[in-house]
Parts: structure tokens; C-alpha cells; sequence
């Protein structure tokens, strides 16, 4: 190209080349962070009495409530194509808080039968109850993808994938109660006086202090869909930010000691979306 006045050449510069796949790099690892943006489960706590009747209780905290939690990642796969890739993928989230961990004032009640010259009835004590109770899950999951490249012809590369696998929780539990019967009714006698008089029901909890810690841990399927995109920073290093949706199936549930018989608390039906980025880096 020359310039119309004195024909002095003009240099033009070469496009940026575009890294092209590598048939001898079709391995590769990786590793990344994210977070838990949200997650929508059913979380459901319950009072439930010495006879197995169930009540609702106070501590769930709405899932929407939860908040965002970390991802570590680790990844490992192979290119079968320039455009497909198989991969396994290992993420651990640690303890995300799904309880109400305030201290908290209410009213429970527990029953037991009671048997009384040959006649059985049913006690039926009342509580005030002060409870601090803290329940954390954490999940590490294991995937198997498989994902599907567009070409682009540039450094981005968008794609698109889904997975099935495991996923492993656990809920970690603390809490400590204290609990003053306030009164008591029989069945058959009615209410107990004066006012304020327990049953006395040996099947039923007196005055007192309840603490403690449990935890639960519990295998599970999984499953995933994925799309996200990658940036080739040179033939074989790869930033790849992606987005995931995580499918996890049955529930695990907590349960714990109270004036009311036990307080059990199940998280079930979680779908979790979530964000992560990180380096993938192939390998002969």
C-alpha cells in the first residue's frame, strides 16, 4: 500500500493470530472458584411429640435466604473432537447456614399416654421454650459432562453441556434449649391444678437445659446443565467462565433433642445455580 503522496509504503499490520486446536494437547486439567448464587429447596422444620405427632416449628430459614457460598473446583478431561470434551468435575462447597441461628422464644407441647387404675389416657405438657439451634450444610459434588463447543473462528469459544454424578452433604448441627413447663392437661381429667402444675408424665420432659451437637452425612444422585465461555489465552491455557444449574434428588434431614420430643429439620427438592471461573490448561 503506498500513500498518494511521495509512494512511501505504509505498513499494515497483521491480525492477532487465533490459537487453533492442538491434536497433540487433547488432555487437560483445571481448576476454579465460584459461588452458590442461589439455591431453591424445601426446607421444613417440625416439633414432633413422644407419640409422633408432628407440628411446624420455628427454626427453617427460607432457602431464598440462604445467601451465596464459595466453590473450590477441580477438573479433569479430554478433547474428542475440537468441539467436544468429556470431563469429571469435583466441587466443594463448605457450610452454607440454612437454620434461623437467632435465639428464639415460643411455645411447644409434648404428649404421652398415662395409665391410671386400669384407664389409659393421654398427658399433654406445655413448654416456653428459648432455643438458639444452628444447622449448616455443605456438599461436595462429583460430575461426569460432556460439552459441546461453538467455533467461533476468534479466541471465545461459548459452549454448552450437562452432567450426571453424586453428591455428598453433610449437616452440621449446634443447639442448646431451655425449656419451664407452664402447664398440663389429661384426656380424661382435664387440666391440671393449680395453674402452672405439670403432668409429672415420666415419658415427658421436666424443667431443664438441652445442648448438643449432631452432624448427618448422605450420598446422593446428581445432575447439572451448563453453557459458558471459554477465552483462549494462548493454544493451550484456557479462562473459562461458566454457569451451572444443580440438580440434587432426595432429602437429608437433622434432628435434635427438645421439649417437644425432637426437633427435626429436612432440606429436599434442591436446585442450586451457580457461577465459576478458572483456568484450563491441556497436556500431552
Amino acid at each position: 500500500v503506498r500513500d498518494m503522496g511521495g509512494g512511501v509504503p505504509i505498513p499494515v499490520p497483521a491480525p492477532a493470530p487465533v490459537p487453533t486446536y492442538d491434536y497433540d494437547s487433547d488432555w487437560y486439567v483445571g481448576l476454579g472458584i465460584g459461588a452458590n448464587i442461589s439455591q431453591s429447596a424445601k426446607i421444613k422444620d417440625s416439633d414432633i411429640d413422644y407419640l409422633g405427632n408432628p407440628t411446624p416449628g420455628y427454626l427453617a430459614r427460607d432457602s431464598g435466604d440462604i445467601g451465596a457460598s464459595p466453590i473450590f473446583s477441580g477438573s479433569f478431561g479430554r478433547y474428542i473432537t475440537p468441539s467436544l470434551r468429556a470431563e469429571v468435575v469435583f466441587d466443594y462447597s463448605p457450610d452454607a447456614e440454612i437454620s434461623d441461628s437467632r435465639k428464639l422464644g415460643y411455645a411447644v407441647m409434648n404428649s404421652a399416654p398415662k395409665i391410671s387404675g386400669g384407664v389409659v389416657s393421654i398427658d399433654t405438657n406445655a413448654y416456653a421454650v428459648t432455643r438458639t439451634d444452628t444447622v449448616k450444610l455443605a456438599r461436595t459434588t462429583g460430575l461426569v459432562n460432556l460439552l459441546y463447543a461453538i467455533q467461533t473462528g476468534t479466541r471465545f469459544t461459548p459452549y454448552i453441556g450437562g452432567g450426571v454424578g453424586f453428591t455428598w452433604r453433610s449437616l452440621r448441627r449446634n443447639y442448646t434449649e431451655n425449656a419451664t413447663c407452664i402447664g398440663a392437661t389429661n384426656s380424661v381429667d382435664g387440666l391440671y391444678l393449680p395453674l402452672g402444675t405439670c403432668s409429672g408424665n415420666t415419658y415427658l420432659p421436666a424443667n431443664g437445659t438441652i445442648s448438643g451437637s449432631s452432624s448427618k452425612q448422605q450420598f446422593d444422585f446428581a445432575a447439572a446443565v451448563q453453557a459458558g465461555l471459554a477465552y483462549n489465552i494462548t493454544d493451550t491455557i484456557i479462562w473459562d467462565n461458566g454457569w451451572q444449574m444443580l440438580w440434587e434428588s432426595n432429602a437429608i434431614a437433622s434432628s435434635a433433642p427438645s421439649a417437644s420430643g425432637e426437633n427435626r429439620i429436612v432440606f429436599k427438592d434442591s436446585t442450586v445455580q451457580q457461577f465459576r471461573s478458572g483456568i484450563r490448561i491441556k497436556f500431552d
